[in-house]
């Protein structure tokens, strides 16, 4: 990238969010299997009551909070642009305290850009959206000193074509961030300006693309070696790859988070300064120079990852956890943890719950394909019952790309069920298409055809209606729902095969579809969630649905795809609105509860840390300690 203009080439490739953050987590949650066998009949559980983390009190200046990972996860890559492996929103939010993005995503209770945390003001759109000036006049300083300027964004754009073209950036998506850019211009030093492409909608520019773009300490990390100069390295691509794999191969060294002196340039409120490679203990201290908004009140934070549920609340019983969460099977015994100092309140998230159809399967295809049976096979999901079973009260209802809560991103169609639970309605659905009931119970196609009243394209007579369905183990609470879903669908005469496979496994057999066909006819992981927040604000359907996707088992319709790119060239909500509303009455997946993402436990005396972000970053400089 040249100080003037040059246009960004990057190597094509697919963006897969692996957002399993708190799935091992609900591994253990709790329900009887004389419960899951009548789910679909009757309710089996009572919900605990959220306790208010209510309370005032003057901030302490220092100490140290301790907090809690999910179980499974830990912090272990630090360089701000991840390989597939650490791509995580685990490791994210912990770099993220560090090196700020440009445009910070979600705050106390809200969703979209937080602009008082961001490093840019508000994006500035002309000439019929097609041009972007971005001003950073936040007067924001590394920790070294030096001032964070146009050109550590220019070392992003210059360090992230590298990685791309090295095949060790994972955020990418063909036709995305930096495909939609011409080129850039530095205008000053505070200042530059993205020709794009052709027009964008504003919204979504700034909320999915935007976001991914951070300032990297160019006077500090711009070198190929250790011992090197930082300069003007990555001027060039071939530059830029040599710097490139010399960040990341440091940032593949654990064991000198802590000391090498690369991690301590920081324009965050947090800089590391402990790490136990085996553990994963983290310790992050407040960055002395720290010149933006929301300094840290504490000195540490304190990040535990743990092995187990158990290994988990055996902290939080210590007193070791300041701020930790209770496994779904524990909700009974709440009482004990307030009477141990705790505050308990559920932390949900702004994401969507999804279970993918097969639909490049040689033979569940043809089945999943038929919209029909998609709108049956949703009519058989209680979402309503399993809330108030299984999951303790603790999830909203989730109809569609984005959750049944209220948001400017969301669509006010996504509010209500467009399938409600009802076997009587799957039932005239597949009757309606030349289903019969066949021999055990289980329909067979006596319609075949593509009339709007058979079965349709590659259903062959007499087929029976049969499809697997993979799902993720370990996790007692999904399993109640997937079987539940299996009893409603008998009923419905539709014979489901379980095939449960660990996370793991699933992985290695959904996870290549598509571009191979799927060998399954739906997969649902326990907790897999399309996280939104940054990266990612806007819930348009492009990289779960979208042409080209990697999730969504191959899902692709030309008429979503003309509702997302709308969505992405249309200014306002409507074509977003559009979009989300398409995918849900398509039934794009199959949509379950989403559950709370953590059920937290606070220490009394920790204030600060609520209204949560719905984007489940901690935002531990918010925190604070009071008498």
């Amino acid at each position: 990238m040249t100080n003037s203009s040059q246009s960004h080439g990057v190597a094509r490739g697919f963006r897969r969010r692996i957002s399993l953050r708190g799935a091992p987590k609900r591994a253990a949650v709790g329900f009887t299997l004389a419960c899951v066998a009548g789910l679909v009949l009757t309710a089996c559980a009572g919900t605990a009551t959220p306790v208010s983390s209510g309370g005032s009190g003057k901030p302490i200046k220092g100490g140290t909070a301790s907090y809690a990972m999910a179980t499974g996860d830990q912090f272990s890559w630090i360089f701000p642009l991840e390989n597939q492996a650490n791509y995580e929103p685990y490791d994210e939010w912990v770099e993220n305290e560090m090196w700020r993005p440009l445009y910070y995503t979600g705050g106390p209770g809200s969703t979209g850009i937080n602009y008082s945390l961001s490093l840019a003001s508000a994006p500035v759109y002309s000439n019929n959206n097609k041009t972007v000036t971005i001003t950073m006049n936040k007067n924001y300083k590394w920790s070294d000193g030096t001032p964070v300027t146009a050109s550590d964004v220019q070392f992003y754009f210059q360090l992230e074509a590298a990685g791309a073209k090295l095949g060790k950036y994972a955020p990418y998506v063909p036709g995305e961030m930096p495909d939609d850019i011409a080129s850039v211009t530095y205008d000053s030093k505070y200042q530059f300006t993205m020709h794009l492409n052709r027009s964008y909608n504003p919204v979504w520019f700034t909320g999915n693309q935007l976001t991914w773009l951070y300032a990297l300490p160019r006077q500090s990390w711009d070198k190929t070696c250790a011992s090197c100069t930082a300069g003007n390295a990555a001027s060039t691509l071939s530059g830029a790859k040599k710097v490139y794999n010399f960040l990341y191969g440091q940032s593949s060294k654990l064991s000198t988070y802590a000391t090498n002196p690369l991690w301590q340039v920081v324009d965050g409120p947090w800089v590391i300064s402990s790490f136990d490679p085996t553990t994963y203990r983290t310790v992050l201290s407040a960055n002395k120079k720290y010149t933006g908004a929301s300094p840290p009140h504490l000195s540490t934070i304190d990040i535990y990852s743990f092995s187990s549920d158990t290994a988990e609340l055996d902290a939080i019983r210590s007193g070791t956890i300041d701020f930790g969460w209770l496994p779904f099977s524990d909700v009974a015994a709440l009482h004990t943890y307030e009477a141990l100092g705790y505050t308990f309140k559920p932390w949900y998230a702004f994401y969507n719950e999804a279970t993918e159809f097969g639909y490049t399967s040689k033979q569940w295809g043809p089945i999943v394909r038929q919209l029909y049976i998609r709108q049956a096979f949703q009519h058989l999901i209680d979402e309503k019952l399993y809330i108030s079973t299984v999951l303790h009260g603790y999830a909203v209802q989730d109809y569609g790309i984005a959750p049944a809560v209220k948001s400017p991103y969301t669509a006010p169609a996504l509010m209500h069920d467009p399938y409600p639970y009802s076997v009587s309605a799957a039932k005239a659905l597949l009757t309606s298409h030349g289903w019969v009931s066949g021999s055990g119970g289980t329909d067979v196609c006596q319609r075949p055809g593509t009339a709007s009243n058979e079965c349709g394209a590659g259903i062959t007579k007499n087929e029976p209606l049969n499809i697997m369905f993979m799902y993720s183990t370990g996790a007692p609470s999904w399993l109640a729902q997937v079987e539940a879903f299996a009893t409603a669908a008998k009923q419905a005469g539709v014979n489901i095969t379980l095939d449960g496979q660990t996370t793991t496994t699933m992985y290695s057999i959904a996870g290549v579809c598509p571009p191979g066909p799927c060998n399954w006819g739906l997969a649902g992981y326990a907790g897999f969630m399309w996280d939104f927040g940054q990266n990612t604000v806007v819930p348009s359907g492009g990289e779960e649905f979208g042409k080209g996707n990697y999730w969504g088992g191959g899902y692709n319709s030309p008429k979503a795809d003309a509702l997302i790119q709308a969505a992405h060239t249309q200014s306002g909500s409507k074509a977003l609105y559009n979009a989300e509303t398409y995918l849900s009455q398509q039934v794009a997946s199959l949509w379950f509860p989403l559950p709370a993402q953590f059920l937290l436990l606070v220490k009394s005396n920790l204030k600060g840390w609520d209204p949560l972000n719905p984007y489940l970053f901690p935002m531990p400089s918010r925190w604070y300690y009071v008498h």
